[in-house]
């Protein structure tokens, strides 16, 4: 059997014909995977709001308190008590008590009576200083401070009251001297 040679023009046609099929099918692959996907652009965004949060001491005891003749021995100091505050812009605290004259009434439990202590409740900031009268208006403790880390930022106050002779012991009636102190930290911006 003798084998017969096929003519020139019959194999280039083939060769381009098999060039052209490879290349469709590439095509056809790239064209079928685009058509199977799709892209898009998605914008996200986000409003960051001044917040301002804060904890505070709930209460204090100063104890069991006496007079002492020596004017500087008739105070009761309070340990430190500490205000933490965590804020996204500048930030102040302020005091204010309940009683416009600052002064510890006799608390029975219900309701506060007309007996007061003789002397108003003072504050002071760690750092030292002056001790200042908390009263029914607002002072100021701390301002313009920064915008705090994570783990916020703290105002540490101690408390002083003196007893006078004067001051009426309340053992007897069960009753205790009391005031509400209002700590409000704001933001200032």
């Amino acid at each position: 059997m003798s084998m017969k040679l096929l003519p020139r023009n019959y194999l280039r046609s083939s060769i381009r014909l098999g060039v052209v099929l490879v290349m469709g099918v590439l095509l056809l692959s790239h064209d079928i995977s685009a058509e199977n996907g799709s892209a898009s652009t998605m914008s996200i965004t986000c409003n960051v709001l001044p917040t301002i949060q804060a904890s505070f001491p709930v209460s204090l005891h100063l104890g069991d308190v006496t007079p002492n003749p020596d004017e500087d021995m008739s105070y009761v100091t309070s340990e430190l008590q500490v205000v933490r505050v965590w804020s996204n812009t500048k930030w102040a605290l302020k005091i204010q008590s309940d009683a416009i004259d600052g002064r510890l009434k006799e608390w029975t439990g219900e309701q506060y009576s007309s007996r007061a202590l003789s002397f108003p409740l003072e504050w002071q900031l760690d750092k030292g200083g002056v001790f200042h009268r908390v009263t029914g208006n607002e002072a100021i403790v701390a301002e313009d401070r920064l915008p705090t880390t994570e783990q916020g930022s703290t105002v540490e106050i101690r408390f002083r009251q003196q007893i006078s002779y004067e001051d009426v012991p309340l053992a007897d009636s069960g009753g205790i001297y009391r005031i509400e102190v209002i700590f409000t930290a704001i933001q200032t911006y």
